[in-house]
């Protein structure tokens, strides 16, 4: 058992496409642990090299970036069987199935090594297909607790209804696998910023976003056209996200030459200070939507839905829950032209506020997690 005087933890975050959401889970629950455990924790974290946030973030140990080729199973496996008292993985078992061929002998060895292992997924989502799901039941046999960041009785029958878009799980296989996992499977609430910042009573400005940049171009596109035709004189804050390329960006600004009422950034260091004032937010159906759930703000959602024999169900899931919890509008990306943006926008604003209300725990998820984290080791 870890003494008082010194817990060692291990994150591990598998990231080929350089993802925001699951980074910023991680570190948020990273700065979770450190307030439960406080300076007798250190973290070391294992990370690809494009991963989201940067490594000056990470502020709880060292941070370890993963070779390519061979090196890096073998880095891995070394760094795992190390004795850490606990080592978190992101979203796998139940998601990025991709790196099942590196990890399961990592993790093998960490709990030979009596490790306990943990997983933190951002959502109640699966990668499998359906006749893969043994694979599923043998990692996760590897685990302690898969954390799931959703409340109970929120996200999961949403995610369950829109994979069927997917065609590679049946909703009733997908919450046959949840059931199976049965107590391993522990649902803490959001993970939300240790600190949100108190919402305008009506908000200054029309916030536009497209999530970490990587997909949705012409949101940023229809808001820009869009901008003219709207009914409302609010301004409005475009947010294109960190992973705009600079040929968008210098795009963008071309057809912001002359507007007026149009600020464009790039990327922001506290999204949810400009969440907090808006009066309505549009843009994908990512993680961020939690934030503006919490923080009852009118939402049009534009979900990415991937493309035709790729498809992604999660943002549609949350469109739907984010309609039912807060009257949110969504938008199908295809058909999404300055007309239909404005209309969208125009009907956001003439309607009343979210009336949300949240019951204990809904947005507790970081602290949740954290609990149980230490629970396990008994300190």
């Amino acid at each position: 058992m870890p003494g008082a005087a010194s817990v060692r933890g291990l994150f591990y975050h598998y990231s080929p496409g350089g993802d925001v959401g699951h980074g910023v889970h991680l570190f948020r629950l990273a700065a979770a642990l450190k307030k439960k455990f406080g300076p007798s924790l250190s973290l070391t974290l294992l990370r690809d090299g494009a991963s989201y946030p940067g490594d000056k973030s990470w502020e709880y140990g060292r941070v370890l970036k993963l070779p390519g080729g061979n090196e890096r199973a073998a880095l891995l496996k070394k760094e795992f069987s190390r004795g850490y008292d606990f080592a978190v993985t992101s979203f796998f078992p139940l998601g990025r199935t991709g790196c099942a061929a590196e990890l399961l002998p990592a993790l093998a060895a960490a709990r030979a090594a009596g490790t306990k292992i943990y997983a933190s997924s951002a959502l109640p989502y699966l990668s499998w297909r359906g006749e893969d799901l043994p694979c599923l039941f043998a990692a996760a046999a590897l685990y302690d607790l898969i954390l799931v960041h959703c409340p109970p009785g929120f996200d999961l029958k949403y995610m369950a209804k829109a994979v069927a878009v997917e065609r590679r799980i049946s909703p009733a296989a997908f919450l046959g696998a949840f059931r199976r996992l049965g107590p391993k499977v522990r649902f803490t609430g959001y993970v939300l910023p240790e600190r949100l910042p108190a919402a305008g009573q009506k908000g200054t400005y029309i916030l536009v976003h497209r999530g970490g940049g990587s997909t949705s171009p012409e949101i940023i596109s229809c808001a820009i056209k869009a901008k003219p035709l709207l009914k409302s004189r609010l301004p409005m804050v475009i947010v294109a996200g960190p992973a705009s390329s600079p040929a968008e960006m210098a795009k963008w600004r071309a057809m912001l030459r002359g507007a007026r009422g149009v600020k464009l950034i790039k990327e922001t260091k506290d999204f949810p200070a400009l969440l907090a004032g808006c009066r309505v937010a549009v843009g994908t159906a990512g993680g961020t939507v939690y934030e503006a759930l919490k923080l009852r703000r009118r939402l049009v959602l534009v979900p990415y839905a991937g493309s035709p024999g790729a498809e992604h169900s999660d943002q549609l899931a949350r469109a739907a829950l984010l309609r039912d919890l807060a009257g949110a509008r969504a938008l199908d990306y295809a058909g999404l032209t300055p007309e239909v943006f404005s209309a969208a926008v125009d009907a956001a604003l003439a309607g009343p506020a979210p009336a949300f209300r949240a019951g204990p725990g809904v947005f507790d998820g970081a602290r949740t997690a954290a609990a149980l984290i230490r629970e396990g080791l008994h300190v």
